[in-house]
């Protein structure tokens, strides 16, 4: 077994069977907005509770690029970071295990923790528009419904007589 294959140990006499520990960088250390860049610019994300104007800050809300986890003892890489937002849980500390060095940070969170992950595709256009909407490229809920139903003699049952 190496080093990239074994997460962190569990903290001292306090194991928790459902818990997930995330590898990753929060983007809103410090700061009430998370920065995302996009050709040259910042994006900037904040959150805001519905009935306030002022931003949730890095104590209370985490967002995190998340690169890989670790779930009952075994390590895994996530094939494309995720973005996420989550209620901030007092447990982030520098990673260690599942091969990540303390240039990341790690959250033990439980398995019911709620969470948002913000899906982000960067590309043209036409393949984020346009060749996305091309039949068999789209959900099957999303077609019109042009099927017929096959039928014989133009009935759909054969309700007392024929």
């Amino acid at each position: 077994m190496s080093c990239e294959d074994v997460p962190a140990p569990p903290l001292v006499n306090n194991f928790v069977p459902d818990e997930i520990i995330l590898y990753g960088v929060k983007i809103n250390s410090g700061t009430d907005k998370g920065t995302v860049h996009f050709e040259g610019k910042r994006l900037l994300l904040e959150v805001r509770p519905l009935d306030s104007e002022t931003p949730l800050g890095p104590d209370k809300i985490a967002m995190a690029v998340i690169y890989g986890y670790a779930y009952e003892g075994h390590c895994y890489r996530l094939d494309k970071p995720k973005l996420v937002v989550f209620e901030y849980v007092r447990s982030e500390r520098p990673a260690a295990g599942c091969g990540f060095d303390e240039s990341y940070s790690m959250w033990r969170v439980r398995s019911k923790l709620t969470m948002i992950e913000l899906t982000t595709t960067v590309d043209l256009a036409e393949k984020l528009v346009l060749d996305a909407n091309l039949p068999g490229n789209r959900a099957p809920n999303t077609y019109g419904n042009s099927m017929q139903m096959a039928h014989r003699g133009n009935r759909l049952s054969r309700n007392g007589g024929g």
